[in-house]
């Protein structure tokens, strides 16, 4: 294997990690955000005024 291969492969390997943390903790999210709405401790129009409220400010980062 080559330098570039290497790297390539790290790089791979990094990637895969990071999605795979990255889903898990939206899957947790929404998880926790649907028995929320379910069990009534929050309403759903006030959660998809924040979820707007953060995407807006995303967009405006």
């Amino acid at each position: 294997m080559s330098k570039k291969e290497k790297v390539l492969f790290v790089w791979f390997l990094v990637v895969a990690t990071v999605s795979l943390v990255f889903h898990h903790f939206w899957a947790c999210t929404v998880y926790a955000l649907g028995r929320a709405v379910a069990l009534n401790f929050v309403i759903l129009p006030g959660l998809a005024k924040f979820a707007a409220g953060i995407w807006t400010a995303h967009l405006l980062s």
